[in-house]
């Protein structure tokens, strides 16, 4: 087992969680520093939703897409994998809120929870670096 927080968070807020991560993971491959802070993140929660609830409370079946499932092609084109206008940067920058938001909402604040967070911070920093660039040397598409 792992070290996880005391209690667990829905099955609605994994689902929700899952798929903002998943959408952030994919849209951004070709950035490492972000992607990988997104990766760690994903990874902790989906062992730590198996812990969480039983087989019979979440089947495999479940369990698996919660945080490894494909992501939306509804929300438009998945892109090139980095991020490249600013427009990316907000959209990716509210996605990072919206999950720091619901781990602080669901799960009581200690180490195990205090290392999420601190990989979103970071994937927030990187977000800004990122915004940086683009806004000093304008859109990567355009060279």
């Amino acid at each position: 087992m792992s070290e996880r927080p005391a209690g667990r968070m829905p099955l609605t807020a994994h689902r929700n969680t899952g798929k903002w991560l998943s959408d952030m993971f994919y849209a951004t491959l070709r950035e490492p520093a972000f992607s990988s802070r997104i990766e760690f993140v994903r990874r902790t929660l989906h062992t730590w939703v198996r812990e969480e609830y039983s087989e019979t409370e979440l089947p495999m079946t479940v369990y698996r897409s919660l945080y490894f499932g494909m992501p939306d092609s509804s929300a438009g084109n998945p892109g090139t994998g980095t991020i490249e206008t600013l427009a990316d940067c907000a959209r990716l920058n509210a996605l990072v809120q919206r999950v720091i938001d619901t781990l602080v909402e669901n799960y009581p604040q200690g180490l195990e929870s205090e290392s999420l967070l601190i990989s979103l911070d970071g994937a927030k920093l990187e977000l800004a670096r990122i915004r940086k660039n683009i806004e000093m040397y304008g859109d990567p598409r355009k060279k």
